[in-house]
């Protein structure tokens, strides 16, 4: 019943769900032959509201908000609900938010990644954007699209904006570090910012009154302790986890740099013990099914993937090992490309982000040029990731959400 569900198109059951219409039979007494008499539409109150909201949490929150909260005040409240909002965010389906730089403002996609491994795309639904920095229950961290110094909150599904005050350290927000988290223990959204983190860490807390942004301490009390040259090393967006846990990469073979969005206090998380020397210019981390992910490839024919599974502890599991020779590499039909017909040497690719709620599926970019391609860790498959943009700069994990917050008075 589920998968049938799951084929209809969710606005069109929607529709139909909420116009089914009840008709009446009675007896034409001259001919004895029963009739059909006039229908009438059958509301909302005969439905037990447990069958409407099972249906309902289904349905994409850009569908809710635009094509079912406007039916009726009842569907509008059961809709604002939190329950709802919550049960909706879990079935909303991940997808891959994907940016080109293409001058000002930046061609934008969303990916959502099947079975088999093929890419649907589809626009986010805003004109004029700029550089994505992170997303957090539905909200995304961008800048500003017309001015230059300012950072935006924005939800796609329900078209909130929120544009921040510009922050002290006066950063234009080109080459900097910044990431939307939520604290836990206030249930408020915060803004994370570096510019360099010799002025320190910048913090925005989205659902107070106060319009000033926090200065934290950086990571090192003795900037000689500092894994990298500050004069070359530039701070790169966190790998979000849950918005609750933020990590930085610094450039190190021993550690990166963490945070608790709810403490403000920053920590070393220590690398995984792989038996060999860690090259800082051959891991990435990533997010895959709600864990911190390193991926580490010292060698031009493996790739280890390894999963934070106890923060606290700082446990690390080994969870895939990448053989190129077990690769199952699937040409495009017909492919045009020379580069695209047989499988790209495993030590020239990188990963930059993990696909599907389990983490299943990574998506690798070529370190010298701008072809993308997926993986899957169980069925060994690696095909061409095919999003018909080039020159790929951001690859941000997200999902929609009804989710809102107190605007700032």
């Amino acid at each position: 019943m589920g998968d049938e569900i799951a084929e209809i198109d969710d606005i069109e059951f929607a529709q139909q769900m909420l116009s089914i219409k009840e008709y009446k039979c009675g007896e034409d007494k001259s001919s004895g032959m029963k009739k059909v008499e006039k229908s009438q539409k059958i509301t909302l109150s005969k439905f037990p509201e447990r069958i409407i909201v099972n249906i309902l949490v289904k349905i994409p929150p850009r569908y809710i908000n635009k094509n079912v909260m406007p039916v009726c005040k009842t569907l509008k409240e059961m809709c604002f609900r939190r329950s709802f909002i919550e049960q909706n965010f879990m079935e909303s389906k991940s997808e891959l938010l994907i940016q080109e730089a293409a001058g000002r403002h930046m061609k934008t996609k969303l990916i959502e990644i099947g079975k088999e491994l093929e890419c649907e795309s589809r626009d986010l639904g805003i004109n004029q954007l700029r550089k994505i920095h992170s997303s957090c229950d539905g909200f995304l961290l961008m800048n500003e699209p017309w001015i230059a110094w300012k950072l935006q909150v924005i939800n796609p599904a329900t078209k909130f904006c929120l544009t921040i005050p510009k922050c002290p350290s006066g950063c234009q927000h080109t080459a900097c570090s910044a990431a939307l988290g939520f604290d836990s223990s206030t249930k408020q959204y915060k803004v994370v910012h570096v510019m360099t983190d010799s002025y320190g860490f910048e913090i925005f807390n989205l659902s107070s009154g106060d319009e000033h942004w926090e200065r934290v301490s950086g990571p090192w009390e003795d900037p000689n302790d500092r894994p990298f040259d500050p004069v070359k090393f530039n701070w790169k967006d966190p790998v979000s986890i849950n918005g609750k846990i933020l990590h930085w990469y610094v450039d190190s073979s021993e550690y990166i740099i963490s945070m608790q969005v709810n403490e403000a206090k920053f920590s070393r998380t220590y690398l995984p013990k792989c038996g060999e020397v860690i090259k800082t210019n051959n891991y990435s981390l990533v997010e895959l099914g709600g864990f911190l992910s390193f991926i580490n490839s010292d060698s031009e024919t493996i790739m280890d993937v390894w999963i934070l599974e106890d923060f606290q502890g700082q446990v690390w599991s080994k969870k895939h090992r990448i053989v190129a020779e077990s690769i199952n590499y699937i040409c495009p039909y017909k492919s045009a490309r020379q580069n695209e017909r047989t499988m790209p040497e495993l030590g020239k690719l990188v990963v930059v982000a993990g696909a599907r709620r389990n983490g299943e599926v990574l998506i690798l970019k070529h370190k010298k040029n701008s072809s993308g391609y997926i993986y899957d860790t169980k069925s060994r498959v690696m095909k061409i990731f095919s999003s018909n943009m080039r020159n790929l700069e951001s690859f941000v994990p997200h999902k929609d959400s009804l989710f809102s917050m107190r605007r700032i008075s």
